[in-house]
């Protein structure tokens, strides 16, 4: 690539944060990312915006760079999981459910084909973290599972997948996010456990990752006392990523931090601090500082006189090159594998049989298939407003799907006494009620948990009738409430709503559809 300044060098070791429709729609803002891009930085982590658009705008940005930029996303469970567009997979928990790693293998290979399309050859995913805390605001369902085991089995089979089709892999949130009762969107989690615990469950899945030939692992922002007792974050800890990581567990490729516009970090350091600490910590690339131009001088600044910085962004930029030349970008610059991003009616049918071996049941009374004969009436417990069109979609699913008369509406904290009275008037007739839950976790909600009324509102609208609950997010809310028959799913994507619609009505899958 030839001598690069010190300024490059930096640029290279920073990837800011793009929102597709904003770059679209606001004249300042694209310009502040065409000068980012000509300033050298070494890629962008796509947010938002249609699957046209980002294609579109990663050929287009890719034309400004002199060095071929890298794009990267969280698609986790696909691309729907950042842009409006290809096919919502069942997420990491569902893969888990279903105690197959060849399914979470090839729905990982599906993912990757889709985020190529895009011009996307770097998902920031696997999350490799163990889910033991049933309270953790912001892993949840993104975990595989509650053990090490099946967490690091199902996440080296996902790597395997996303490298498969040359996507970089990325296990996530190195030391282990997922027995931490904080999220670090909103400040900053602390993991108390020993050396020992830490090497018995959290490491498990990122050293398996590590020997299955990951390419890229994301430092989380998470202070532990065992690795680190100054309680400086993981990601700025040098303890723990030049110790940890690359010394004891001999891990030679990409480290990179969690975002660092997270408060956990944005709310304790500058942008350009945050950025020199990670570097000086052995990460090689800082995500998405707050403000990734006070980050690019800061850290051209320190390595134009601190020799050992400099150093480091020079070892730094030659990793990511090569991660760049693996994934196809360098020497050929290849942008989009396909001329237009496409409706992949295969992909949809195998995410369905994939989440329709994840469904957990408890039949307590046999109640499903529902009868055509008898009516019935659903609720859908709302979390966000964002949750209204996965709610509706479910209902107007279901109601298609069993063809008798469905009415349905939608509950959330706000819902007063003479609102409630107002819905059991409504559902007088029906025979069977059906209460959905969407709660998950999510960044800045902080809480995954239901409110206590909840549980009082089932009962009080059943009132005696027969009861179906789904829970299309948190399973652990399940204990708190009174049901004849649950459907777990582990996942709010369209393939498990209509998984979950099928066992209601009684349909089956496509025959001879399988995913082996």
């Amino acid at each position: 690539m030839g001598n690069l300044t010190a300024k490059q060098l930096a640029a290279q070791c920073i990837m800011p944060r793009l929102s597709v429709d904003l770059y679209d729609n606001d004249e300042r803002y694209k310009s502040l990312i065409d000068k980012l891009a000509a300033d050298g930085v070494g890629g962008f982590c796509i947010f938002k915006g249609t699957a046209e658009q980002t294609q579109r705008l990663t050929s287009e940005l890719q034309m400004k760079a002199e060095i071929p930029l890298i794009f990267s996303a969280d698609f986790e469970f696909g691309l729907p999981m950042r842009l409006s567009g290809g096919t919502a997979f069942p997420h990491a928990m569902a893969l888990g459910k279903t105690g197959d790693v060849n399914k979470t293998f090839a729905i990982a290979q599906l993912i990757a084909r889709e985020a190529r399309a895009v011009g996307v050859r770097w998902n920031l995913a696997p999350v490799c973290d163990v889910n033991s805390n049933r309270d953790n605001p912001i892993i949840n369902i993104r975990a595989f599972g509650e053990d090490a085991e099946t967490a690091g089995l199902h996440s080296s089979s996902f790597i395997k997948g996303l490298q498969e089709e040359r996507v970089i892999a990325c296990a996530k949130h190195f030391p282990g996010h997922g027995d931490t009762a904080t999220d670090s969107h909103i400040s900053l989690p602390v993991l108390a456990h020993s050396i020992e615990r830490l090497n018995e469950v959290e490491f498990k899945p990122f050293e398996r990752a590590i020997k299955n030939g990951v390419r890229s692992i994301m430092a989380g922002h998470l202070a532990v006392a065992a690795l680190d007792d100054t309680m400086t974050p993981a990601s700025l800890s040098g303890r723990i990523i030049d110790g940890i990581l690359r010394k004891q567990m001999g891990f030679d490729g990409l480290i990179l931090t969690d975002a660092l516009d997270m408060k956990a970090i944005a709310d304790n350091y500058t942008s350009g601090l945050a950025a020199c600490k990670a570097i000086q910590a052995g990460n090689n690339l800082v995500l998405m500082p707050e403000n990734p131009f006070e980050a690019l001088k800061d850290m051209t600044d320190l390595a134009e006189k601190d020799k050992v910085f400099l150093n480091k962004l020079i070892a730094s930029a030659n990793i990511l090159i090569a991660q760049k030349k693996w994934s196809g970008l360098i020497p050929y610059r290849e942008i989009n594998d396909a001329e237009k991003p496409k409706g992949h009616i295969e992909h949809e049918k195998i995410a369905l049989a994939v989440a329709s071996a994840a469904l957990e049941i408890d039949a307590k009374k046999i109640i499903a298939p529902i009868s055509q004969k008898d009516q019935f009436a659903g609720f859908a417990f709302l979390q966000k407003d964002e949750d209204f069109q996965a709610a509706s979609m479910f209902f107007t699913l279901l109601g298609q799907a069993v063809e008798n008369d469905c009415d349905y509406g939608f509950i959330n904290e706000d819902i007063g006494k003479s609102d409630l009275e107002q819905l059991k008037i409504g559902i007088s007739d029906a025979k069977l009620l059906i209460f959905a839950f969407f709660n998950k976790g999510r960044a800045y909600e902080g809480n995954i948990d239901i409110p206590e009324r909840y549980s009082a509102i089932v009962k009080e609208l059943s009132d005696g009738r027969d009861v179906i609950a789904i829970f299309f997010g948190n399973p652990y809310i399940a204990d708190k409430i009174d049901y004849d028959y649950s459907i777990k799913t582990y996942s709010d994507s369209l393939a498990s709503i209509a998984a979950s619609v099928l066992v209601l009505s009684g349909r089956s899958l496509e025959p001879g559809l399988n995913v082996n």
